[in-house]
């Protein structure tokens, strides 16, 4: 997995213009490190949407509000973890501690990273659908009115602690901090005629 100096450059807040000679440079060694340093990983499963929630044994993510809108139609929920690993969190305070514009490159390449491998986990996903069902956009806890809280229950119920290592700070921050975690409904295609 890679991502183009464009990718970067929508991270660091330059619209579409691309980093170009020195800076280029910069970023492009910056990202061959930060390639070096991340350990991808991701998990997923999918559940049935009952009762305006989303639950599995005793744990429970309670729908409404902004999400309930958001999966309004869908039957089941994809819940999904993705990360780029605590490798990519050493190389990140490493580079920081030398550079600000270091620090500002390296939180781009880090935001262009985790997004990519988010897309290549919604890719996967599609593949699990059943004929006729779509996907909608990933919702993830602290989006509108869903509270970051819900960020518990939906690694509690991925595991992802123990299979992709991600954990969650006493102030609810996922560690290693280029994690993220999202609620992505499957719905039946709408057809127009």
């Amino acid at each position: 997995m890679t991502v183009s100096l464009e990718e970067i450059a929508r991270y660091m807040r330059m619209g579409r213009t691309v980093p170009d000679g020195a800076l280029a440079a910069r970023v492009s060694e910056l990202r061959d490190a930060a390639l070096k340093a991340m350990r991808p990983s991701h998990t997923w499963r999918r559940f049935p949407l009952e009762e305006n929630a989303i639950s599995s044994g005793a744990m429970r993510i309670a729908i409404g509000g902004t999400l309930a809108r958001h999966l309004a139609g869908c039957s089941s929920a994809y819940l999904a973890c993705g990360t780029i690993g605590i490798g990519f969190d050493a190389f990140h305070r490493r580079v920081s501690a030398n550079s600000g514009v270091d620090a500002l490159i390296a939180q781009a390449i880090g935001a262009a990273l985790i997004e990519k491998l988010m897309d290549s986990v919604e890719e996967e996903i599609r593949a699990d659908l059943q004929p006729g069902e779509t996907l909608v956009s990933r919702y993830s806890p602290g989006y509108g009115d869903f509270p970051l809280a819900a960020q518990r229950e939906l690694l509690a119920m991925l595991d992802a602690t123990r299979k992709v290592g991600v954990a969650l700070t006493g102030t609810l921050l996922m560690v290693p901090s280029k994690s993220v975690s999202a609620i992505i409904g499957a719905r039946k295609e709408i057809t127009y005629r």
